[in-house]
Order: structure tokens, then C-alpha cells, then sequence
């Protein structure tokens, strides 16, 4: 592919020349400027816009009670006027004016200069105030405040838009209140909300260190009272654990103090459920007080800041940093809440925000800001914080720093609280424990541990911290502070005290009842503080839940109660079921160490559990088997046999142990207790422990008998009365032990010998008396006892001779009844009525007694050769009873007594006989009339089987037409053939027909040498035509037998019998056979490749029609059958006319199939020999012929397909002329040699002579004659049009007359066409400039190339059926897909989503071959991954296998084939474990290589220009795909 240049675009720098100096700009400035102009500010908007715009309500007091504070004021006081003070006492009379006084030192000079600057902050780095904006908030209710303070005055008056203030001195008397009077700008709005303006004066007294009074007048009124007390203050000790360093070592936390603070307020009280009590006086209402108890811890600091750090704080703040500064938190320690709640266990609302339990604390800054601290503390410091001062900066470098500091110890002031609570909890709680305790103080005892719990979980909830809001990077500082100041791991209170929080365990409830000696943390305390101990756990790893190690270690300290081990053991099934991996050496330790009550017996020693319906709990049981006030509690002894190995006490078991004991054989009452127990469980279990069982106790005297113990063997049912003396077993309910009696041998009933003995061997017993006692005891009778009785001979048959002294087996013998002896069947002797259901009947008939007789017995009753009278009423009673006795044994085809009447008048057996009279027609039997109703009940079928009807076929075909016709016709209706019955009738001579060799004869044929449709009477005499009707003929279709003969059996006929076909079908009318020829050559293609034989034979045998041609007077066209290589193609009609050969006839798909076969080419098969004779000269004539052959060399091969030219117009223009007397022929096809003088007026040579191609012409030339000549040489192959073409441009006279004959003669000759038609052989690269590739090419070449691959389809399965060609281009003269299969190729199957091809068809497939199927499933996968870098559609692939070829792939028409062959050939060994990077890149090139054929067929320098792009354009993707195949 030929280097393509990219242009790559240089960014410079926007300015190219020198710099600009912009310093330098400014300084021109500076120096060049006429004259200042000041910054001019719309103070009215600036303070109505920014300075006065506060979010926080009542913003006004809160910056005027900070500013009284840092005054060191006392006591505030406000005033809430309305228009007429003396008169209005309603509170929903409009307020007018507020005024605020404080008690604070006199303003100074300095103090009023600040006043009115804006941003002049206080510079006393101990005050709060840093932005000197906070005065102006009072602009957000008031146009012009006035101050006094002392003898000072000033107000605040608007011009314009410009705030001016005047200062005077005043005559004030009053000397102690600085006093801010604020006229309302609308005197629309009412009094506040009482209870929501207690609540925030309340929350701003929190942290004030001086103002301790506040007091709200409505008029005069007092409406709100607020005073602080501080009752308690002492110093606190900081443990040397603790790093009182902030992390930057800014802050040092020296000393820490304590106060005991009291805020009390007192109110109005508003009736509730009262909505118009503002319209009512406020002296109707009456006042409340309310209070609440808080710890103010103070953590005094040290600061120390480098200079540098310390001036930026003043650049930002206005200040320095202060040198000293204390952190402050408001904190409740649960006896503080407690004193404050009321009596429904709450805090009242005034203080919720200044008492934050459970909720988050906020931050104050002298007031409370928006900022919490992440815990249930308030936190007041000197932060600086944002503008608006409502949060803290954590934005700017310097502040975030200081602020970060501050912070931190804070966290460590909160941790040394925290600790502070956990000490003295230890002190009580180790107090407590070391005094002995009587039983009366365990409920005093119980209730202070209660109280300890409480001051814990208080104390660990105030100090949870959670996320902060707006900014979480506070909570975060001082939680991290919080855990890190302290040497010490944090120590929380536990069931064993307060402890290191690692050394506590979270509780869980399933082991509660058992753990004690392990530190838990106490249940409520883990419940209220959840939050805490989960990051505690999943977070800080500080705390773990219990586990099994604990659990050892518990059970390793002590011995557990029985309580505590079934607690245990429900843990231990509970922890194992949710999957919890133990070790093996911790589940031995489990086992061992685990021990049971006082005697501390172990687990491990336990082997089973108690299941109380087996063996009660009140008997004797082993050792090993776990105490059933355990066992007891749990229902699922699935978990016991699971988690524990313990196995359930089986009766046997406990058998095992019971027979040991020695009361068994000694005390009955013990032994009937261990009998009725093993009875009662006894049904329940196997065979195998019955059997043990019964071996254990079978030797032991353990059975209460009258007569004393006995084994069981000589022991006796109490009902056992035969004979005297027996020894009966002695229980109260013999009934209830039954069962396990009989189980150990105990005796139902007396031997049978002994029986024998004593009635039948003293002289001749009654057989009847036998009867009765035997019936009678017959369920007691043991299985061999009825086995005996069952073959024992006892039994007499009814014989009227008395001399008869035989007996008999029961089975042999029938019952007493008349039918029975009728059949003439032996019946028992029996005296009396026979009764079936007696006991005596119901005795015998177990014993075998017969009550009908047996199918074989009754079937012999029915053959012909019985009494007519005795078969006719057994086959009523057979009939009669056949569903209820004889059905279930009656099995049809297994019957061998022919015993139905046929309508023959013979017997047959159900299987030989069938209800179907059609199927006489084949001589098959038919069940009588009369026996119709029984057919079904006897299994006689409706018709015969297939198979049966197929072998009546084979051995009896039918010689008689007639008569085949109705078989064939009822074979249509009845034969349900498989698919091998039709194979075997397809090959079987049964189908009669008429012997064409003999006269009225008849002969066998096979269904497929047979044909239902004769087109041609002539064919008659060839192939064998019958018609059986329409039924019998869809029968025969059905066989084999086809409507015509294919086109396979006329070749086959054509190849034996052709010359007789040809004469039977009348050679004077030959289109009859030429239409079979033409059938012929529509499907030769499979004929030659289905029947290679058949094939052979045609090329071999005289089968086509041979035309010569004769001119005697007229024109005559001679036919002659004769053999493919004695016939010629026409495609020279001057040799055919020399030589006048036998010719194909002149149709184009007869020529090609006569070429198929062998026909020689007549053009190619005669050798022509020219030569010129007499002088050689030029003459006017050739050079005339020389000048236009010249002239016109261009034209000669227009609208001419360039892949047909042979010589270019080079060749022609050089081409001389020269006439010679005559030109010689000589022409030779095979031996025949014709040699002439007038064939021919032109030739063209190659002469030596001249040293060039020479054009030889007679004096007088035929112009075809040059024409055909010429075309013979400047084109591959030329026949009548092209020589006809030629002669046109050679004769016609002028240029004019062919552009009149529609040859555009001019662009002919203008643009060079021969140039262009060579241009493959001589084409010279052209000089290229460079081509610049923009982001638009690139696109728009990858769209194509995707579009390319889009247009890629499925063959959809159809045969490739193409001519063998080959495109020779220089550029690429050899490659592998030059070349397309010249062949067939079918397709044979479909695997993976990709169709198969085969050269041969699907049952002899190389493709499909065993041998090829390992790497044909490898190139698959090979070509799926490669697939998948285009994402091209796999229906579009296409796999092929042709042994024939040397192509490795082709493009046919946008369907890709790839050849198999090569893919073994070239990768199949390298790739057989895992495919190579070789192979893989060869496969994805010759996909890239085909894909380019679907922009341009031929191999040129554009195909490799897409090959290339395509190539690199999915280069990418296919290094992933070899990447994720590990290649």
C-alpha cells in the first residue's frame, strides 16, 4: 500500500513577535493619568442589600446582646413600645419602636468612631466582633437608630443615598444604661411569639460570660425574665495521657474549670387551645417558671502562632491572634437532666436549643451559629467564622488552619469529660462490689446498677458524634481529636464494670442467659447507643461481638447450670445454622469444655438423647445419654444429631442396656414395666432391631408366667386352652404386650406334630373337626406352620366310592359346588352346605382350595375336541367372569389354545384371527359372527400387523392383477408400514405385470422398476407402466413406484439401450429423443457427480444425436446416433463445410452438454497450415487495406470486453501487408487431410523475413476473409459477430459513415481507448503528490468500511455452481482467491451459526468426516473471534472443503467462504491446544483481504488500499480479542 502523509496541524503561541510586558502597560498607566477618582458605593443599597440582610431572626438582639457582653454588661433590657404606651396593654396592638438598654461600660471615643465605620471591627482580639458589620443588622427594622451612652448621643440619618450620622453631647441623668432606640420602618407587626422568643434569649445567655439578666417589657410590662446563676466552679486536673497540644501545636490546653449553671425563666403563660389571646389584656395572663441545669466546662488555652501566620490573620480578621483564649461546652451529666425534666420525663421547649440531648450541639461564636458540632454538646470559642456569621470558615488557608486547631481541642476537652464520667462510675461500681451484700439489699443493689447504666449510656451518647451540618469536616476534627488525645483506649462501662472498650464484647441475645464471666456491654446501653458501637466495630475496630473464643473462655472458667446449657447449646445449633465456619479444634474444645451441673460432666461424653414415646423418662437410661430436663426444650432433634453427633435413644439401644439389669429375671413388676415399654415403641421399628431385640431377650427368664419366669419359648397365650397345664404369661392387659410377645417366641398355638398326633394318627380323625379348630387359631398360625398346612396331603376328594381312601394337597381339589362338578373338576368332601365366607371356607381357600377353575384349565374346556354342551357352558362362564377372573393372567398373545370359531368354520387363536373381513382378501382368518361381541374382550385385532401383512406379501405375492389390485387397494386403507417395511417393499418383486417375452404370462417386478405415467407410447417397450386404480396406485406410490422415469433412468437406458429407443421412437421424428437428451443436460451437473459410473458410460456410449450436413441440390441434414468423441461443436462453419463431420446439434445448452460429455471443439481439433505462394510484393490494394487496418486500430476494438483481448492496438498498428499470388490450405482433423487453394484470400504469419506479423492477401481478397483472420489473432476467442464487427470498420468507406452507423468514432479515436484497454500490462504508477488526511476523510473512509461489512449476507444455503476463472492482473499475479471453484460446491450443514460446504454432498461430505471435525470446530471458534473484531453477522461466513482447489478464501458476491483445507494444512498442528498469534493474524488478514473485495473485485492497488485500511482501522480490536484469548 502506497505512504499516505498526514498533516499534522502546529499550534504556536498567539503571539509570535516579543512579549508583552503588562506590568509595563500599567505603569504607563499610572504615570499618564490626569487625576484620581475615588471608588464610589451606594451606601443605602449596600446596607439594605448586604449588610442589614440577615437569614437568623431576631439577628438585631443577637448582635446587641454580644456587644453588651463584651461591654461587660449585666443586665439587658427591652422595651416593646407601641404608639400609646399608657394605653395599649393587648398584645396584638402594633409595635412602634424597640429600645434596647444595657448596663455595660460608657462608650469611648474610639467606640463611637467604630460605630459609624463600616468593617471597623473591635481590634481587642478577645471580643467577637471581627468584621465591624454586625450594628448595621439593626438597619433591617430601623431607617435611623439613635444611641446614647453616658453624655454622648449620635443618630443615623439618610441623604439620598448616603447614610450620614451626627454626634452630640446630650444631658443624660442617666448614667448606667447605654440605651439603642430603633423607630420601626413599618408599624405593622405585633409582639413575638413569646415562647419562641424565650427560647432564643435563653439559647444566646448559654455562653455569655458576664450578661447574666435579661428582661423583655411589653409597654412597661414585664413579659419575659431570664436570669443565670452559676452555683458551683471548680478546677478540674488534665491525666498525663493526654497530648493537650492541638496537632500543629497552635493551642495548649493548660487548665480546665467546671461550672454548675441555673438558667430560670419566667413567662406569660398563653392558654392553650386559645386562639384570639392576643385580643385580651396582658395583665389577665399569669406568669410560670421553669428552669434547667447545665455543666460549663472551660478549657483555658494558651496560643502561639509565628509572625507570619499571625499577620495574615490580621489581614483577614483585623486582628491578632489572642495570646490566651479559652474553648467552652455546655454539657448535661444525667443527674443535671434529670433535675430538669418535669414530670412526664421532658425538658421544657424554651431550652431545647440550649439543651441539645440526644440531638447535636451547635457551635457559638457569642451566639449560636448554624454550625453543630456533631455531638450532644454546645461548643463555644473564639472560631472566626463567615461572613454572614452563621458558619465557620473552614475556605480560607489561614482561618481553616486556626479554626482546625481550635477544633481539635475541643475534641480533647470533650474526651477528658468523657473520661472524668468513666472515673467516677469506676470508683462507685468498685465501691459497690466490695461490700457484702445481704438478700434484702439485692433490689437497692440491682436498682444502682441501674442508675450506673444510665450515667454511662448518658455520658457515651453525649460524646456519639454523627456527621455535622453545613459542614461535616467539624464533627470529623473532633472526633478524630476525641479517640487520638489519649494515651489510654477508650473505657466504657460494662456488665463487669467500667473496662477498655476492646476488652468488652457486643452482647448478643442468644447467649446472654449463659455469658457471665465475659464483659458485656449492658443490653440498654448497647440498645440507646447502637449507633456508637456499630462504627465503633465496623469502623474504629475498637470493640468485637462476642465469639466463639469468648464462648470458650466462659466455659472453660466455670461449670454451667442445666438452664444455662440448654441456653448454650440453642446458641451453639442457632451459630452453626447460619454458616459460620468453626475450627475442628475449636468445636473438640467446645465438647470438652462444656460441662453439665455439679458433676461437671462433659458434652463430649454424650452420645444420645431421650426421645420420651420411645423410652419414658421415668425408666432407667445410660450414662451417655443427655439429661432429659436438657433435651426436653428442644423440639428439633434434627439440630441435636447436626451440630452435636448425638444420636436419638433407639429402642434397641436402650434394650441393650435394659437387659443387663438384674430385675429383669428377678423382679416380675420390673419386668412387665421393661415388656409393655419395648411393646409400645415395637411397631415403630425395623426388622433388623426386632431381630436384636428378640436375640437379647429370647435367652432371658424374663416372661411372668403362672407357673413363674420363663423364657420365652416356654411361655404360653393365656387364651392357649388346647391342652392342660401350659405355662400362660401373667399380665394384666396380656393384649397391650401382644405384639412384642409374639416377636420373642411366646407360644399362640400348640405344634402342629402335636396336633397330628393326637387327631389324626388315633384311628380316623374328622378331617372337618381339624377344620374348624385350625380356622379358629388360623392368624396364630406361624408362616412355616401354614406352609405345612398348605402342602400337607390331608384333604379327601369327593368320591361316591367309600373305598376311596386318598388325600389330598388343598390346591388340588375345587370347591363343593354343582357347576364345578358339571365340569368334571375334583371338589373337597364336604358334609353340609358349602359357604365360602364361613371361617371354615375362608380357612380353606387360604389354604389353596380352588373356587373356578385356572384359564389353562378353562381354555381346554373350550377346544372342539370337548363335548359340544360342556364347551358351550364354559365358554358362558368364560365369558361371563373373564374381567373379573381371567383378565388380569389373560394375556392374547401368549394364548396357545385355538379355541375361537372362525367363519372358515375353523378354530384359531386370538392372535390368528382378526375382525376385518377385507383382510380375507390376503387369507387371513376372520372371527366368527357370533363371537363379534367378544373380539375386543379376547384381544382379537381389528386388522392384521404390519409386519404380519408384509410377510403374507413376501410369501404369497399376487399373480393375478385383479386380485393384486384389491390387495393393494386395502393395504392403501390398512397398512401402516414403518419406514423400513417401505424400504424392504421398495426392493420386493411383488406388483404382477404382463410378460412382454411371453405370451400371457405373468411376471413379479419391484416397486421402483415400475411408473404410473407413460408420456411416450414408445417408452412402453423400455420401462414397465402399470395402473392399478387411484387407492392402489397411492399404495404403490407409496412402495417406490414413481410417476415417470428420471432423468438418471433415461440416461441409464439411453447408455444400454439406445439405438432401440432411437428406431422405437421413429427416427423421422427425432425431437421425442432430443428432448430426452435435453432432460439429460439439465441435470448432468448431478448426474456426474451423484453417478460417476453413469457418467463414464455416457461419454463412452453412442447415445448423442450427430447432425451431417449435406448439399446435394438441396441442403440435408443427416442424423446418426453416435459416441461424444465422434461428434464436433460447430464453431467453424468453413472447416465443417471442408471436412463435413458429424456435428452437435446447434442449441446452446445441448452444446454444453455435448461438451460435458467429450465433444471436441471443431475449431480447436483442426490443424490449419497457410502458405502464401508466388512473389511477395505490396500493392495498392494492401496498402490501402495497410493504412485503414492503421487508421482505424482503435476502433476495431470497441464495445469488445478487454478481459478478451489477446493482442493490444500496438500490435495492430504495426501489422504489414503484402499480396501474394494465392494462399495454400492445409487442413487436418485426425487422419483426414483436404489441402486448397481457394479456402482462404488472407492469412497472417509471423515472417522472419520481414521481422514482423505480416497480413498476406490474394490479388483480390475477400475482406471477411482478413477480417476473421485478424480477429483470430488480437482476440482469445472470436466468432461471426466479431469478424462481422471488423469487416464493417475495414470496408466501410469513410469515418463519416461509421459515425453514422453509430460508432462514436471521435472519442475512439481521441481518448486513446487502447491505452486504456492494455493499461494492465503497461500502466506506469503515476506521480502522487501528498495527501493531507483529515478527521472528515478518516470518518468518512471508517463509515465506509463499517457499510462495507454491513453489506456482507448469507449464501442462504444455495448450491455453488461456477465456471473456473482467473483474473490475471499484474499487480497481483498470484493469489489465493484469484481462482473460484470451477465446480459444485452444496451445502451440508450448519454448526455454530455458520453454513458448511462440501464439493461432494452431505452423506459423503470430507467436511463432515470424522477426521476433520477436531479442527473444523477449532476454525470455527477462530473465525467467531475474528467475526467478532468487525462485528460482522456470522450468517455472512461461510466454511468449505475442496481438495480441488487452490483457494484459500473468496468473496462471492458479499458471501465470505474460507477453505478448511488450508486451515489444517497451514495452523492445524500449531493450533491444536491453543491458537497461535501467527495464525490468528494470518485468518484476520485474509479477512481483511476479502472484505475488500467488496469494494472492488480485482486484485489492484485499491483493493490493497482498503485491505491496508481495513487492516488498520480494527487492528485495535483485534489485539483485545487476542488479549482476552491469552495469546
Amino acid at each position: 500500500m502506497a505512504n499516505k502523509i498526514i498533516s499534522i496541524p502546529r499550534f504556536l503561541s498567539s503571539s509570535s513577535s516579543s512579549k508583552i510586558d503588562e506590568d509595563d502597560l500599567r505603569n504607563q498607566v499610572l504615570k499618564n493619568a490626569s487625576g484620581e477618582q475615588r471608588v464610589e458605593v451606594n451606601q443605602r443599597h449596600l446596607i439594605d442589600k448586604i449588610l442589614a440582610r440577615y437569614s437568623a431572626k431576631f439577628v438585631i438582639f443577637r448582635e446587641l446582646m454580644q456587644n453588651s457582653d463584651d461591654a461587660k454588661s449585666t443586665k439587658v433590657q427591652i422595651f416593646y413600645e407601641t404608639a400609646n404606651p399608657g394605653k395599649d396593654i393587648k398584645l396584638k396592638d402594633k409595635i412602634a419602636r424597640i429600645k434596647y438598654k444595657n448596663n455595660g461600660f460608657i462608650f469611648r471615643s474610639e467606640d463611637w468612631d467604630r460605630l459609624r465605620k463600616i468593617a471597623e471591627g473591635n481590634p481587642d482580639e478577645q471580643k467577637i466582633g471581627a468584621f465591624g458589620v454586625g450594628f448595621y443588622s439593626l438597619f433591617s427594622i430601623c431607617e435611623e437608630p439613635f444611641v446614647t451612652s453616658g453624655k454622648q448621643g449620635m443618630t443615623f440619618y439618610w441623604r439620598g443615598n448616603q447614610l450620614l450620622t451626627k454626634q452630640a453631647r446630650i444631658n443624660n441623668d442617666d448614667k448606667v444604661w447605654t440605651t439603642f432606640l430603633l423607630d420601626m420602618r413599618e408599624k405593622t407587626e405585633e409582639f413575638p411569639e413569646i415562647d419562641e422568643l424565650a427560647r432564643f434569649l435563653a439559647n444566646s445567655l448559654g455562653f455569655t460570660g458576664n450578661l447574666n439578666e435579661v428582661t423583655v417589657y411589653f409597654n412597661n410590662i414585664p413579659v419575659i425574665e431570664l436570669s443565670k446563676t452559676i452555683q458551683n466552679s471548680v478546677s478540674m486536673g488534665i491525666s498525663s495521657e493526654f497530648d493537650t497540644y492541638s496537632p500543629q501545636k497552635m493551642f495548649h490546653l493548660t487548665s480546665i474549670d467546671v461550672k454548675d449553671v441555673q438558667l430560670t425563666v419566667k413567662k406569660l403563660i398563653i392558654p392553650e387551645n386559645m386562639n384570639d389571646w392576643r385580643s385580651l389584656p396582658i395583665t389577665n395572663f399569669e406568669m410560670e417558671e421553669v428552669f434547667v441545669s447545665l455543666k460549663i466546662v472551660s478549657g483555658n488555652l494558651d496560643v502561639k502562632v509565628s509572625n507570619a501566620f499571625s499577620n495574615e490573620m490580621e489581614r483577614s480578621t483585623k486582628k491578632k491572634p489572642p495570646s490566651k483564649t479559652t474553648i467552652q461546652v455546655i454539657y448535661t451529666g444525667y443527674d443535671e437532666h434529670m433535675s430538669s425534666v418535669n414530670h412526664e420525663n421532658i425538658i421544657s421547649s424554651i431550652f431545647e436549643d440550649l439543651h441539645p440531648f440526644p440531638n447535636q450541639g451547635r457551635i457559638y461564636i457569642g451566639f449560636p451559629t448554624h454550625q453543630t458540632t456533631g455531638c450532644c454538646i454546645h461548643l463555644a470559642a473564639r472560631v472566626i467564622p463567615t461572613v454572614e456569621r452563621e458558619s465557620i470558615d473552614l475556605v480560607d488557608k489561614t482561618l481553616s488552619i486556626y479554626n482546625s486547631e481550635l477544633l481539635s481541642l475541643a475534641g480533647t476537652l470533650c474526651r477528658v469529660l468523657y473520661d472524668r464520667e468513666m472515673s467516677s462510675l469506676t470508683q462507685l461500681y468498685n465501691d459497690m462490689i466490695n461490700v457484702s451484700i445481704t438478700n434484702t439489699e439485692e433490689q437497692v443493689i440491682k436498682t444502682f446498677l441501674q442508675w450506673l447504666e444510665n450515667q454511662a449510656e448518658h455520658a457515651l451518647t453525649h460524646f456519639t458524634f454523627r456527621e455535622s451540618t453545613p459542614n461535616a469536616e467539624v464533627s470529623r476534627i473532633l472526633e478524630s481529636q476525641f479517640f487520638k488525645c489519649s494515651k489510654k483506649i477508650l473505657s466504657i462501662y460494662s456488665t463487669n464494670g467500667v473496662l477498655p472498650i476492646t476488652d468488652v464484647r457486643i452482647p448478643n441475645p442468644e447467649m446472654e442467659r449463659f455469658i457471665k464471666t465475659v464483659p458485656l456491654v449492658p443490653k440498654l446501653m448497647y440498645d440507646r447507643c447502637k449507633k456508637f458501637f456499630m462504627k465503633a466495630k465496623d469502623s474504629l475496630k475498637l470493640i468485637k461481638e462476642l465469639s466463639i473464643k469468648d464462648v470458650l473462655f466462659e466455659l472453660k472458667s466455670r461449670s454451667l447450670s442445666e438452664e444455662e446449657i440448654v441456653d448454650l447449646l440453642k446458641w451453639w445449633i442457632s451459630y452453626r445454622s447460619k454458616g459460620n465456619n468453626v475450627d475442628s479444634l475449636d468445636v473438640k474444645q467446645f465438647m470438652q469444655l462444656a460441662r453439665i451441673g455439679n458433676n461437671s460432666q462433659p458434652l463430649n461424653t454424650i452420645h444420645y438423647f431421650l426421645n420420651p414415646d420411645i423410652v419414658p423418662s421415668n425408666m432407667d437410661i445410660p450414662t451417655d445419654v443427655l439429661p432429659y430436663n436438657i433435651s426436653k426444650n428442644f423440639t428439633n432433634n434434627k439440630d441435636l444429631e447436626t451440630w452435636f453427633k448425638w444420636k436419638e435413644l433407639s429402642l434397641v439401644n436402650w434394650a441393650r442396656f435394659i437387659v443387663e439389669k438384674p430385675d429383669l429375671e428377678r423382679d416380675p413388676n420390673f419386668a412387665r414395666e421393661v415388656h409393655i415399654t419395648l411393646a409400645k415403641r415395637l411397631s415403630n421399628i425395623s426388622p433388623n432391631d426386632k431381630k436384636i431385640i428378640c436375640q437379647l431377650f429370647e435367652k432371658k427368664k424374663c416372661i411372668p408366667t403362672k407357673f413363674g419366669m420363663k423364657i420365652p419359648a416356654n411361655a404360653y397365650f393365656q387364651d392357649v386352652n388346647l391342652l392342660p397345664d401350659l405355662p400362660t404369661i401373667d399380665f394384666q392387659e396380656p393384649s397391650s404386650v401382644q405384639s412384642l410377645m409374639e416377636l420373642l417366641g411366646v407360644r399362640k398355638i400348640v405344634e402342629l406334630q402335636l396336633i397330628f398326633d393326637h387327631l389324626l394318627k388315633q384311628g380316623d380323625g374328622d378331617h372337618i373337626q381339624l377344620v374348624k379348630y385350625l380356622s379358629s387359631k388360623f392368624n396364630d398360625l406361624k408362616e412355616n406352620e401354614i406352609k405345612i398346612l398348605k402342602k400337607k396331603p390331608i384333604w379327601p376328594k369327593e368320591n361316591f366310592s367309600e373305598s376311596s381312601k386318598d388325600r389330598y394337597v388343598a390346591d388340588q381339589l375345587y370347591t363343593p359346588i354343582p357347576l364345578h362338578r358339571e365340569f368334571g373338576l375334583p371338589v373337597i368332601d364336604w358334609k353340609g352346605d358349602w359357604n365360602r365366607y364361613t371361617q371354615e371356607g375362608t380357612f380353606l381357600i387360604e389354604l389353596g382350595l380352588r373356587e373356578f377353575p385356572e384359564l389353562q384349565k378353562i381354555l381346554k374346556l373350550l377346544t372342539p375336541q370337548k363335548d359340544p354342551q360342556i364347551r358351550a357352558k364354559a365358554f358362558k362362564y368364560f365369558a361371563l367372569n373373564f374381567k373379573e377372573r381371567y383378565s388380569k393372567d389373560y394375556k392374547s398373545t401368549e394364548i396357545n389354545v385355538a379355541f375361537l370359531l372362525c367363519s372358515s368354520g375353523v378354530y384359531a387363536k386370538p392372535t390368528e384371527c382378526y375382525i376385518n373381513p377385507e383382510c380375507m382378501k390376503m387369507n387371513f382368518n376372520v372371527i366368527h359372527q357370533d363371537l363379534l361381541f367378544y373380539s375386543e374382550q379376547f384381544g382379537v385385532q381389528e386388522n392384521p400387523s404390519h409386519e404380519k401383512l408384509l410377510k403374507s406379501l413376501i410369501d404369497h405375492p399376487p399373480r393375478d392383477i385383479n386380485k393384486a389390485k384389491e390387495i393393494f387397494e386395502y393395504l392403501f386403507l390398512q397398512g401402516n408400514f414403518t419406514s423400513s417395511d417401505w424400504k424392504i417393499l421398495g426392493d420386493l418383486n411383488f406388483i404382477p405385470v404382463k410378460d412382454r417375452t411371453k405370451f400371457n404370462a405373468i411376471t413379479l417386478k419391484n416397486p421402483r422398476s415400475c411408473f404410473l405415467k407413460c408420456t411416450e407410447y414408445g417408452l412402453r417397450e423400455f420401462f414397465t407402466y402399470v395402473n392399478f386404480g387411484e387407492k392402489a396406485n397411492v399404495f404403490l406410490r407409496s412402495c417406490g413406484v414413481k410417476s415417470e422415469p428420471s432423468t438418471i433412468e433415461f440416461a441409464e437406458l439411453l447408455v444400454k439401450s439406445s439405438r432401440e429407443l432411437w428406431n422405437s421412437l421413429n427416427s423421422s421424428d427425432d425431437d421425442r429423443y432430443s428432448n430426452i437428451l435435453s432432460r439429460i443436460a439439465n441435470e448432468i451437473t448431478t448426474i456426474e457427480y451423484n453417478e460417476p459410473g453413469l457418467f463414464r458410460d455416457m461419454k463412452r456410449e453412442p447415445i448423442l444425436i450427430g447432425i451431417k450436413k449435406i448439399c446435394d441440390g438441396e441442403r440435408v441434414d443427416q442424423k446418426h446416433l453416435a459416441s461424444a468423441k465422434e461428434i464436433f461443436i460447430n464453431d467453424d462453419p468453413g472447416y465443417r463445410q471442408i471436412f463435413k463431420p458429424l456435428i452437435a446439434p446447434e442449441d446452446i445448452s445441448l452444446e454444453r452438454f455435448y461438451k460435458r460429455l467429450g465433444c471436441r471443439s471443431l475449431h480447436e481439433s483442426v490443424k490449419e497450415t497457410v502458405i502464401p505462394k508466388g512473389a511477395i510484393r505490396e500493392t495498392e490494394v494492401s496498402v490501402k487495406i495497410r493504412k485503414t487496418i492503421e487508421e482505424r486500430a482503435n476502433l476495431f476494438y470497441y464495445d469488445n470486453s478487454r478481459t478478451n483481448i489477446l493482442r493490444n492496438e500496438k500490435w495492430l498498428e504495426r501489422l504489414k501487408v503484402r499480396t501474394v499470388d494465392q494462399i495454400e490450405t492445409c487442413h487436418k482433423l485426425d487422419n483426414n487431410i483436404q489441402i486448397r487453394n481457394d479456402f482462404t484470400t488472407a492469412c497472417v504469419l509471423e515472417s522472419a523475413e520481414l521481422n514482423s506479423w505480416v497480413l498476406f492477401i490474394t490479388p483480390n481478397p475477400d475482406y471477411l476473409d482478413i477480417s476473421s483472420y485478424i480477429c483470430k489473432h488480437i482476440f482469445k476467442s472470436s466468432k461471426l459477430k466479431e469478424y462481422s464487427h471488423f469487416n464493417i470498420i475495414l470496408t466501410t468507406p469513410s469515418l463519416s459513415s461509421l459515425e453514422a452507423k453509430g460508432i462514436p468514432v471521435d472519442r475512439l479515436l481521441r481518448s486513446n481507448s487502447s491505452q486504456n484497454v492494455v493499461k494492465q500490462y503497461s500502466q506506469k504508477p503515476a506521480v502522487k503528490s501528498p495527501v493531507v488526511i483529515t478527521p472528515q476523510i478518516t470518518l468518512n473512509l471508517r463509515n465506509s468500511l463499517r457499510d462495507a461489512i454491513k453489506t456482507c449476507h448469507s449464501n442462504l444455503g444455495s448450491t455453488i455452481n461456477s465456471q473456473a476463472c482467473t483474473k490475471v492482473v499484474t499487480e497481483s499475479e498470484s493469489s489465493y482467491c484469484d481462482i473460484i471453484p470451477g465446480h459444485l460446491l452444496f451445502c451440508v450443514g450448519n454448526e455454530q451459526g455458520i453454513e458448511l460446504y462440501d464439493a461432494k454432498s452431505a452423506n459423503q461430505a470430507d467436511i463432515l468426516s470424522s477426521s476433520n471435525r477436531a479442527p473444523l470446530i477449532r476454525f470455527l471458534i477462530m473465525l467467531r473471534n475474528i467475526a467478532s473484531v468487525f462485528d460482522l453477522e456470522l450468517r455472512a461466513i461461510h466454511v468449505f472443503y475442496d481438495n480441488y482447489t487452490n483457494s484459500v478464501a473468496f468473496n462471492r458476491d458479499r458471501s465470505l467462504f474460507f477453505n478448511l483445507k488450508f486451515y489444517i494444512g497451514l495452523h492445524g498442528e500449531e493450533c491444536k491446544t491453543k491458537f497461535t498469534s501467527n495464525a490468528m493474524t494470518s485468518w484476520y488478514m485474509t479477512f481483511c483481504h476479502e472484505l475488500a473485495h467488496n469494494f472492488i473485485q480485482s486484485h489492484s492497488s485499491e483493493h490493497e488500499y482498503y485491505l491496508s485500511s481495513f487492516a488498520e482501522n480494527y487492528m485495535p480490536k483485534f489485539l483485545a480479542v487476542l488479549k482476552k484469548l491469552q495469546i
